[in-house]
């Protein structure tokens, strides 16, 4: 039998269905021998319990079924989806094999959103610059993304035609590349206003340097905290 050290959040994900959720495995930073996780759970301000996702896998380790609990609700998804395509999309890449450019049309051939990569170095994306069409084909909304060497988002800006900013967004990590802050600020043209958003994140580490912890506080009121159980590959439960 495997030994497995365990935290406290429960999350269970096989190796083989990794590559099915990257994204999502991905938003959790996960470092060492990690074996699985198999769900989250999330509690408000008041420690009372907000909702709670769980992960089912077959035998194989596919993922194929995801429970959303919460609010008086039950979402349950099951696996492989069906989508039906309702857009063209066409991407162009560089000799190292990068994407440079992607569009995506409606299915009448009309351009509604592209995009288009900046790299510093082969694979060594820097910024994203994406760009909003109306059904003229007109730019209505243009937005530059911004990276850091380790592939975060630092900033995203959006801008109207005329140059005037729409929303200015900063971004600060850790040194585990886990969000420590957010900024947002949203500019108002017709109301000369501007709304602050100040969002962050506080974290509890095991020693492998994963967090079990974290504390969610908006514009300096905390709203919830979400904890979870890692297990590892050969180390004694704890």
């Amino acid at each position: 039998m495997k030994k497995l050290v365990s935290l406290t959040l429960l999350i269970v994900f096989a190796l083989s269905a990794v590559a099915q959720i990257q994204p999502r495995w991905g938003t959790y930073n996960l470092y060492d021998k990690v074996k699985r996780l198999t769900s989250v759970t999330v509690y408000d301000g008041a420690n009372d319990l907000n909702y709670q996702e769980t992960y089912k896998f077959d035998t194989s380790g596919n993922l194929n079924t995801y429970i959303r609990k919460g609010f008086g609700q039950k979402q349950t998804v099951n696996y492989p989806l069906e989508i039906e395509p309702d857009s063209l999309v066409r991407s162009d890449f560089d000799k190292d094999n990068d994407i440079v450019e992607r569009r995506q049309f409606h299915p009448d051939g009309t351009l509604y959103h592209s995009s288009h990569y900046v790299y510093s170095a082969p694979h060594q994306l820097i910024m994203i610059i994406d760009y909003e069409y109306s059904e003229e084909g007109v730019i209505v909304v243009r937005t530059l993304t911004e990276y850091d060497k380790l592939h975060n988002i630092v900033s995203i800006r959006k801008f109207t035609p005329d140059e005037v900013m729409l929303l200015d967004e900063q971004y600060t990590y850790d040194r585990y590349s886990n969000p420590v802050k957010r900024v947002q600020i949203f500019y108002d043209e017709v109301a000369d206003t501007q709304t602050k958003i100040v969002e962050q994140r506080k974290y509890k580490y095991d020693r492998y340097g994963n967090w079990y912890s974290q504390q969610y506080i908006l514009n300096g009121s905390k709203r919830y905290t979400t904890t979870r159980t890692i297990e590892y590959y050969g180390h004694k439960k704890k």
